[in-house]
């Protein structure tokens, strides 16, 4: 029997008729037309080898397409997959993303470090202002005149140099972007995270995700699955992580449980699979994160560099400890590659 497939109801519905079991010269045709109370007419493309035609009703158009443009279109987009996957593991491509992701986090980190000191130079100012009208005295402008000679740093001129620097760096780094197969920015990138104590370094990684495609989907896992996962409770409630992700992606979704694979399957189309129109991107610190195996089955991964010495164990350890000591030795301890302290040997400290 023939397989028809209508896409919707209305005028401008789209029908899909297997054309394996469907022959203009026999009469599963005639039985076609009378199943839909209207007259027919195949009209094939010019082209003999051509895979596609055309059936122009009374009232509608409906397009004809045989099992070989299927299969073709079917293999393009295993072909469009597998490039995209080439293309993300390449030396070049990789050399770019590390380079644009640092560049873009140092002159964040600039813009941050300005900000401090011109928090400071106002705390400043306004404690010698309180201070000239409580004792009746005019000492501020001079203080601040002589600040500016013997800490002339607080002024942030180097730093904006620095900055400058940077930014011509992103812009030569931009003129070496390699050249990106057609699809790659518009495609839905997928993550998963806890987000917990969300800090600058959540923030990078999640912006860092734009250069993967325009349609960004992530995953958070609830308190229960958190706590399972860690076996420490969450600092931030799950609405205050959303509310605190949300800004930087276009659609969130829950994790309640420890494995996100049957969630993060729910969350994918078949049809973006299936055109390869979807991938997972995420900080290196996790390479074998939960799931991998079928993620990597059915769409491209890619990871991006973390933000160095910051992450959510320290500022955990910092600010909700309960031991005096262990704040001070965490806030003054060196740290490694992904921010966790460590002593003068390279050994992560237990508090």
């Amino acid at each position: 029997s023939s397989s028809i497939a209508s896409a919707s109801d209305s005028e401008d519905e789209e029908m899909f008729v297997d054309l394996g079991a469907v022959n203009s010269n026999d009469n599963s045709m005639s039985s076609f037309s009378k199943d839909f109370g209207t007259r027919i007419t195949v009209v094939p493309e010019p082209d003999a080898s051509a895979s596609r035609s055309q059936l122009h009703t009374d009232d509608k158009e409906m397009t004809l397409v045989s099992p070989a443009s299927s299969a073709v279109g079917v293999e393009n987009h295993e072909s469009l997959k597998e490039e995209y996957r080439t293309v993300g593991k390449s030396e070049h491509f990789q050399n770019y993303i590390y380079a644009k992701k640092s560049l873009d986090t140092f002159a964040r980190e600039l813009d941050l470090l300005l900000d401090f000191l011109h928090l400071n130079q106002t705390a400043f100012s306004k404690i010698l202002k309180k201070y000239d009208k409580r004792s009746g005295s005019s000492i501020r402008e001079k203080y601040l005149a002589d600040l500016r000679v013997s800490h002339a740093y607080l002024n942030g001129d180097k730093l904006k140099e620095l900055k400058g620097g940077v930014f011509g760096m992103l812009e030569k780094v931009a003129s070496l972007k390699p050249v990106l197969p057609e699809g790659w920015e518009d495609r839905k990138v997928y993550t998963i995270g806890c987000f917990d104590l969300f800090h600058r370094g959540h923030q990078n990684v999640l912006k860092s995700l734009r250069e993967f495609g325009y349609f960004i989907v992530a995953g958070i896992h609830d308190d229960e699955s958190y706590f399972k996962l860690k076996n420490k409770y969450t600092i931030d409630n799950l609405e205050t992580r959303m509310r605190n992700v949300k800004p930087f992606v276009d659609q969130i979704y829950v994790i309640p449980s420890t494995d996100p694979e049957l969630y993060l399957k729910s969350m994918v189309s078949e049809q973006d699979i299936e055109a390869g129109t979807c991938c997972y991107a995420r900080g290196d610190d996790m390479l074998k994160f939960p799931g991998r195996e079928w993620v990597e089955s059915v769409m491209p991964v890619h990871f991006v560099p973390r933000t160095e010495s910051c992450s959510s164990t320290l500022i955990r350890t910092i600010y909700h400890s309960e031991d005096p000591e262990i704040r001070k030795r965490a806030a003054y301890a060196q740290t490694r590659y992904d921010g966790k302290p460590v002593d003068e040997e390279g050994n992560v400290l237990k508090f």
